[in-house]
């Protein structure tokens, strides 16, 4: 089967595609996906074939508009708040893409999808098949909790006691809010292709029903609703284990001499943190309580302070069951790896899923009490360290979870879902 995966965004929204493209290809399929350029590096390892997609996304977001952002701007209005309301108003200073961007970025994923028996798309990337007269049948992939259900508000929505009816009328409300946004640019590139506009509608609302739906996270972390539809898969976290990397002699060094270091990393939006004083405010925490730190992050020319270890890059799956604890920003792929190494967690989340994973990981009862960026101060990142280092029901319940996850059939699961719903003649698509 020819498969094309397409995917935006930042090294967190790309991972797991790279992951299912490995999987998809290890049991006998053609795969290609179709991501940012500056990830060529990790597809080309997993032996997957790539149209680069353009931008930086560690400048966060893609396209060549990213320099004329200020920069300062954004993380200023980032760190007020991590309301969803409000994020929406700060993301207002990005730039936003011209005709020709869009015109440049449909004819990439178009030439990716040529030919495909199946599509695998994104959040980013979903809106294609609404762009062309004759999309191949496609499925997608979503990083947080996105299906219609009773049992919790839409990702973004205010968790208000109203009952299962608010619950909907949250989705439903979303989706449409979604479509709005969209509408403008998808109609302007379907008339300059030739095709008539679409309506107020959304034309994504039977997502899950009729289309699958892959969500790469464990029913642990996300109990999955009863009332979702037939096609929404939650399968457990995708993990890719990589047999190349090899730990730097200098870091195996430092996190084997010593007692075990607490790993401090913001991902791929780290120049967003930076501005903040993260980074000085952590290793003053973890100094005070007598403990040492390995920051995985490149410093984007940021002065480390003396006794920090850095390193750019490092394979997760070798560092976090080595540390006492990982201080990350809630992102999903930081996140899993830390539950599937079993050691406590501390959340300091900014923006779009990371404070929904960051208080997801508290209830769960595997992480002290999330830090937002929003309102961060050094007392308050002091005592989430205190609790996340000294609270031992946080090291039993960490473990207790690691068993569950690892036992989760994750990726497999993912293939195999869409291998029998394309060998079912794509039902409803």
């Amino acid at each position: 089967m020819r498969i094309t995966l397409t995917t935006l965004g930042s090294r967190g929204d790309t991972q797991p595609f790279v992951t299912l493209g490995h999987e998809l290809k290890s049991r006998g399929h053609d795969v290609r996906i179709a991501a940012p350029a500056v990830y060529a590096d990790v597809v080309h390892e997993a032996g997957l074939e790539m149209i680069p997609l353009p931008g930086d996304p560690g400048k966060f977001l893609p396209g060549r508009v990213w320099k004329s952002l200020n920069e300062e701007r954004l993380a200023s209005r980032v760190g007020r708040s991590t309301s969803a309301v409000r994020l929406s108003r700060a993301l207002s200073v990005l730039p936003q893409h011209t005709l020709e961007d869009r015109r440049e970025l449909v004819g990439l994923l178009a030439s990716a999808c040529k030919g495909a028996d199946l599509v695998l798309n994104s959040v980013l990337t979903r809106p294609y098949h609404l762009l062309v007269e004759d999309p191949a049948p496609w499925a997608a992939v979503c990083l947080i909790p996105q299906s219609s259900t009773d049992a919790f508000p839409a990702f973004g929505a205010p968790p208000l006691p109203l009952g299962p009816r608010y619950n909907r009328l949250t989705h439903a409300a979303r989706r449409q809010w979604e479509w709005h946004c969209a509408r403008g640019s998808v109609n302007r590139v379907r008339r300059d292709g030739g095709l008539g506009p679409l309506g107020l509608r959304s034309p994504l609302r039977t997502m899950g029903a009729s289309n699958p739906i892959l969500y790469p996270f464990s029913p642990s972390l996300v109990p999955p609703p009863a009332d979702w539809p037939a096609h929404c898969h939650m399968t457990g976290f995708w993990y890719w284990d990589r047999t190349t990397w090899e730990p730097p002699a200098d870091l195996r060094a430092f996190v084997e001499n010593g007692t075990p270091p607490v790993v401090f990393t913001m991902g791929s939006l780290w120049p967003l943190y930076r501005r903040h004083g993260v980074l000085r405010m952590a290793w003053e925490a973890v100094r005070t309580a007598g403990r040492r730190m390995v920051f995985a992050g490149s410093p984007y020319g940021e002065e480390l302070p003396p006794g920090v270890f850095q390193v750019d890059e490092v394979d997760h799956r070798w560092l976090f069951p080595r540390a006492s604890c990982v201080i990350h920003h809630g992102g999903l792929g930081t996140m899993s790896q830390a539950l599937r190494a079993g050691v406590p967690q501390m959340s300091v989340p900014a923006l779009v899923d990371q404070p929904y994973f960051a208080a997801r990981l508290t209830a769960l009862g595997v992480a002290s009490a999330p830090v937002p960026l929003a309102g961060l101060s050094a007392s308050k990142f002091a005592a989430s360290l205190d609790e996340c280092l000294g609270n031992p029901d946080l090291v039993r319940r960490a473990a207790h979870v690691a068993r569950s996850v690892r036992a989760e059939p994750g990726v497999g699961r993912a293939a195999e879902v869409v291998e029998s719903w394309v060998d079912a003649g794509c039902p409803g698509s």
